[in-house]
């Protein structure tokens, strides 16, 4: 959920966010705050609506740097983001190999891969390279479709590929961070290819 996009459900999403646009500045701060403690301690679905909440109150704390402002302390367990100085809540996202770990308050690379723990590095990589061909394929051109041979078959295998790949995420290197972290969020879906959170079962 980008700052900017053309995604249908941004002015759905707009909407939603209207309720913590309207909050103060401290009544915001310390909502967030009070957030991150429930959020502590496990590794959470993009899509679950208590992230999704979050995620609608970060982008209107990001916009008005209510972090910056120090007006609630957030949960001690959580170190300052190097990207925009607040609570530090990674996303772990099929873009992991390039851009490491994601800010969810900023969207910008929080934790690179070469900063995560060294025992966990080779594994990530590996899965973000594997990721990369399958995600591509919703993205290939007329000469790749017909290259293909059969551009619907192609893309419901990546489709397919992709549920396994975001599930052993959610099931295997999401539990795995929440050891360096004390909230991982995990992406369990890719628009692109038509899989939503419902298709990974865990």
């Amino acid at each position: 959920m980008p700052h900017e996009s053309e995604h249908p459900a941004d002015a759905l999403w707009a909407e939603y966010s209207v309720v913590f646009r309207d909050f103060d500045d401290l009544t915001l701060a310390r909502w967030m705050a009070q957030t991150l403690g429930q959020l502590q301690g496990r590794a959470w679905r993009l899509s679950h609506p208590l992230v999704g909440s979050y995620r609608l109150a970060a982008q209107t704390a990001h916009d008005r740097q209510i972090w910056l402002k120090r007006l609630a302390t957030s949960p001690a367990a959580y170190a300052e983001a190097p990207c925009c100085r607040a609570p530090l809540l990674p996303l772990l996202s099929r873009d992991v190999a390039e851009s490491g770990l994601v800010c969810l308050h900023c969207s910008a690379s929080a934790v690179p891969l070469d900063d995560l723990p060294e025992d966990l590095q080779p594994l990530l990589r590996s899965w973000g390279e594997e990721y990369a061909p399958v995600h591509q394929v919703a993205h290939w051109d007329e000469r790749e479709q017909k290259a293909s041979g059969n551009y619907d078959e192609a893309f419901e295998n990546a489709a397919t590929k992709a549920e396994t790949l975001l599930a052993f995420a959610g099931h295997q290197l999401a539990p795995k961070l929440i050891e360096a972290f004390p909230t991982i969020i995990w992406e369990d879906q890719d628009e692109c290819l038509e899989v939503r959170p419902e298709h990974i079962k865990l």
